[in-house]
């Protein structure tokens, strides 16, 4: 099977870990995490979450936002809120 296009390169997303949008639109370092989570969805929370970072990525001009820097920023927020 032949290579896609190099045009098609500026695409693809790196399967690094790398967060490359938080919430609001602001760019991450890369981090090093220390535990690995697992967070089970019904259908509808994640079609919710996935409306979500469209949205977002919509409202930011296209800036790309992972499902795992929405989670990050979601629980830093529970926790600051209640005393966490």
């Amino acid at each position: 099977m032949a290579r896609p296009n190099a045009a098609l390169d500026a695409l693809s997303v790196p399967k690094d870990g790398t967060t490359h949008l938080t919430p609001p639109a602001a760019v991450a370092e890369p981090k090093k995490y220390a535990h690995t989570l697992s967070l089970r969805l019904n259908a509808d929370q994640y079609r919710r979450l996935r409306r979500f970072v469209a949205a977002q990525e919509e409202a930011s001009g296209g800036g790309r936002l992972t499902h795992q820097a929405v989670i990050e920023a979601a629980l830093a927020d529970y926790l600051d809120r209640h005393g966490g």
